[in-house]
Order: C-alpha cells, then structure tokens, then sequence
C-alpha cells in the first residue's frame, strides 16, 4: 500500500505531514510526503497511490479557506478520478470547518472520493488520524 501526503507551502504544515506519515507507516503503508509548489506547471501524478491525502491551513479566521497552493496543484493532479483520499487541515480560527469543506469540494472537483476528514491542531493528532486512514486505504494487517 501507498499514500502520498500533498501539503501547502503555506501555513507550517511540515511537522503535521510528517506526523500523519508516521502514523500511516506504522500500518504499514508506505508514504511519499510532496509540499505544493506553485512554480512548477507539470502533472502530478497520483497513479501509483492507493490514498492521497491533501493538506492545508486555514485561512481567515472567520471566513476559512483552503491555501491557493494546494487547490492549484489538484489540478494539476492526473489520475485522482475515483482515488481514495482524505482530507485535512490545520486548526485555526472559527473558519477551520469551512476550510475543510472547501478542500473537500476542490477535491471531489477533481472526480476524488472524500473518505476521510480531520481539523488537526498536534502531532499526535496527525499520527492518530494517520493510523485511522488504514481503514480508508484498505491495508491489510
């Protein structure tokens, strides 16, 4: 099994992808963790994973939204019709919901199906949601 964690440039989510990682290998799913990069034009292609899982901050306090960043390199994305994926945010603020939801909508956009979903505030939080993703990608112990 394969997950690849697609994150922000934006909002310091480094050490939340690098924890869902963790969690995600400790089930035995390998991971590849890729930060948005806006500068870059080509495809990305998500055909090698079993479940992608998308990051980003939230933006505005009130009026959440996901970083541009991200929602630019989904479309970007070749092959994530009918892809599992899970997504997630940092906490931040009352718009941390509306955030979500809107990353899931750039996600279903893009033909994905939303499996999963989490406003993560700790690195605990991200292991934990990690191991929870098992389920999601079908490993198998």
């Amino acid at each position: 099994m394969r997950a690849l964690v697609l994150i922000s440039a934006h909002g310091r989510l480094e050490r939340l992808a690098r924890a869902l990682a963790e969690g995600l290998e400790s089930v035995q799913i390998r991971t590849d963790v890729m930060t948005a990069d806006p500068s870059r034009s080509q495809p990305i292609s998500v055909a090698p994973y079993d479940l992608v899982c998308v990051g980003s901050p939230s933006l505005g306090f009130i009026r959440g939204r996901p970083a541009d960043d991200v929602q630019e390199a989904l479309t970007r994305c070749t092959r994530l019709e009918g892809k599992r994926t899970a997504a997630f945010v940092r906490r931040g603020g009352l718009g941390t919901g509306r955030a979500l939801k809107a990353l899931m909508a750039a996600l279903e956009r893009q033909g994905a199906w939303v499996e999963d979903f989490a406003d993560l505030g700790s690195e605990e939080e991200a292991r934990a949601f990690g191991r929870r993703l098992k389920n999601v990608a079908g490993a198998r112990e």
